[in-house]
């Protein structure tokens, strides 16, 4: 099974394409321009940027330099783009308000421990999942995700945990978004990602073998949906050398289920 790829930002939409008269498309393309680092770790170059959300030169270099005024951006020794400190800043009211981060931190070390892994708190952000909290014991695994790492839903264990917690609405619009946006992913979606959401409901967790990176095996539990409809799962990376598919599927797997009960129970109780 090839491992699927790590979403690319989205090209920039006109008002046309939303049918919405009232739509910013400047704002829009602003932030698309910051969306462009999600899958870079580095620096990029106004050319760079360009490339990445199909705008045009001289449109992304105005939008640098109004997000380098305002310290959504900053500028490295060579002249090319960082984000800057103000894109922390703006999301830290949105973690602080998850308690659940500090309430679970104690039981996903516990797990972390016993499976030599990372695990996270994941919520949905469009076609993807984002990370919330993280917590790891060891840096055995080659790949080491952080709070605000994004990825799709469909070939993970985490994303079929958040699926599961869909309406059927939600869900038919998750799908028909990733046939206009990705349709690549759309046969897979359809073969694999919609019978494990199925499986997922039944017993309480969902796993991804090698699925997503091929060194990594994932399994995963939703935990709730909040008041306002946000939904939130818990899961573990785990290196594949430390268990073989039947142990993460006959022990992880119950296990993360058990975790995410202790994790409700918490929420429920404070």
């Amino acid at each position: 099974m090839a491992v699927l790829s790590s979403t690319d930002p989205q090209k920039s939409r006109s008002p046309e394409d939303h049918g919405d008269p009232s739509f910013a498309t400047t704002l829009a393309h602003g932030l698309d321009v910051l969306a462009a680092f999600r899958n870079h770790s580095g620096s990029l170059s106004n050319a760079e940027l360009a490339l990445h959300t199909g705008l045009s030169r001289p449109t992304v270099s105005r939008l640098t330099y109004t997000l380098e005024q305002l310290g959504y951006l900053k500028r490295d020794t060579k002249g090319r783009f960082q984000l800057g400190l103000g894109i922390l800043a703006a999301a830290y009211p949105v973690l602080s308000a998850l308690k659940v981060r500090q309430l679970a931190r104690p039981l996903m070390r516990d797990f972390a421990a016993y499976t030599g892994g990372t695990v996270s708190i994941a919520m949905p952000f469009g076609l993807d999942f984002i990370y919330v909290e993280t917590l790891r014991t060891t840096d055995a695994v080659a790949h080491l995700p952080d709070v605000g790492f994004a990825g799709s839903l469909a070939p993970t264990a985490v994303g079929r945990a958040l699926l599961s917690l869909f309406t059927r609405q939600e869900l038919d619009d998750y799908v028909a978004k990733v046939k206009a946006e990705r349709p690549e992913e759309a046969d897979y979606v359809k073969a694999r990602t919609l019978p494990d959401i199925e499986l997922c409901k039944e017993r309480g967790f969902a796993i991804s073998l090698g699925d997503w990176r091929r060194e990594i095996f994932g399994v995963a539990a939703p935990l709730y949906r909040t008041p306002s409809g946000d939904c939130l799962s818990v899961n573990c990376g785990i290196p594949s050398f430390r268990f073989n598919a039947e142990q993460i599927e006959r022990e992880c797997g119950p296990r993360m289920l058990g975790l995410a009960r202790s994790i409700r129970s918490l929420v429920a109780s404070d």
